[in-house]
């Protein structure tokens, strides 16, 4: 009794030291503040394998703990058809992400979840795999505000990392969906579809941020990112307007 009572002791010690160990997230996961998965799709309007994965991003953009974001891309736009949505910035986050992936090159629909994997977003059974492997890699960022008339954002950044990489970054993007009638090229004919198009994406170092009016009607959600490896650490979605 006494060996085993040792034993116990022990054991509980173990298990404290081990507890204290682990790395503390932000604040537990709720309703209004779930752990987000984010996953970013890479598209175009000129590539005729896209439209597979703009449509598999659809499907999982209303998930409570999914963010779904279209960056449309530039590269593709010589094929006879420029790219209504696309922006340079998205290629060069694309390119970003390709010197960091093992096994991943520059194409299209390619999806990268949570800064860590990337696969092709026609692959529905690859996609649900990446989300699994990396739900449980996200901190719960403090949810933002926004005031009554959508003209600030004011960000709670506690301490999230000790890591003087990390970036916070705002990104504003049209829910939809949204669609376009290609004319020419090789999807001409063809009506695209598109969830979740962002319009801006850019890194933020104040609490309370204006902003511009061009972007006041746009949904928006806050990334934690290394700015080394690519790694989103916490999403949060930004809430309804708030009456003030």
């Amino acid at each position: 009794m006494y060996a085993l009572r040792n034993l116990t002791v022990l054991t509980m010690a173990i298990l404290a030291i081990f507890a204290l160990s682990q790395p503390v997230r932000a604040q537990q996961a709720d309703e209004k503040s779930p752990f987000l998965t984010v996953v970013e799709l890479f598209t175009s309007q000129a590539c005729p394998r896209s439209p597979a994965g703009d449509h598999n991003l659809s499907k999982i953009a209303d998930r409570s703990d999914v963010l779904a974001l279209t960056f449309p891309v530039t590269y593709w736009d010589y094929l006879g058809w420029a790219d209504t949505f696309a922006l340079e910035e998205f290629t060069e986050r694309q390119k970003f992400y390709i010197e960091r992936l093992k096994d991943q090159w520059l194409y299209t629909p390619q999806a990268v979840v949570q800064g860590q994997q990337g696969v092709s977003a026609e692959d529905t059974d690859a996609l649900e795999t990446a989300i699994a492997n990396t739900r449980q890699l996200s901190l719960a960022l403090p949810v933002p505000k926004l005031s009554a008339d959508r003209s600030t954002l004011t960000i709670v950044q506690d301490k999230l990392s000790d890591s003087a990489n990390t970036v916070l970054q705002v990104v504003f993007f049209e829910r939809g969906p949204v669609t376009v009638e290609v004319s020419s090229g090789k999807n001409a004919g063809k009506t695209l579809s598109y969830v979740n198009v962002v319009r801006s994406l850019a890194e933020v170092n104040t609490e309370i941020m204006s902003i511009p009016e061009n972007l006041r009607d746009l949904s928006c959600a806050v990334l934690l990112q290394d700015s080394v490896d690519g790694r989103i650490l916490g999403a949060s979605a930004c809430p309804a307007a708030e009456n003030s």
